[in-house]
């Protein structure tokens, strides 16, 4: 999406408010405005007719943009959580606190609980000394 063109900048007289507008122009190189420059602040955008139709055009670029960035980069707040592992992490804290009231070694409980639940055991290191 580019900047907000006035409707100045935009010529008013190459548009012929009488014909239908095509929708497949819409968001490409001949679109008027719809969705392009989209802002309900700009006096432009409050007097048009179409400005509900605007916004649903402007959102849909927008979700097309964020998929696209989605894409190249990792987001840990959206991942879906790993069921399983989440029920290895539980079953770890409750050997975790066996390991602790029996007073046995740090490392050693690590090591053990590492190997019976097959996780990494960097978070049993994580979920240990949370505890």
């Amino acid at each position: 999406m580019g900047d907000r063109k006035s409707r100045q900048i935009i010529k008013q007289d190459s548009i012929d408010l009488l014909k239908p507008i095509d929708v497949l122009t819409l968001g490409g190189n001949d679109d008027p405005c719809f969705g392009m420059h989209h802002d309900l602040k700009a006096p432009e955008c409050m007097e048009c007719g179409d400005s509900d139709f605007c916004a649903i055009v402007k959102a849909q670029g927008l979700h097309k943009e964020r998929l696209d960035i989605e894409k190249e980069q990792r987001f840990k707040d959206i991942e879906e959580a790993d069921d399983d592992m989440v029920k290895k992490k539980a079953e770890a804290e409750v050997l975790i606190l066996e390991a602790k009231t029996k007073e046995l070694p740090r490392l050693k409980t690590i090591l053990n609980i590492s190997e019976i639940l097959s996780i990494p055991k960097e978070i049993v290191k994580q979920l240990y000394d949370q505890i």
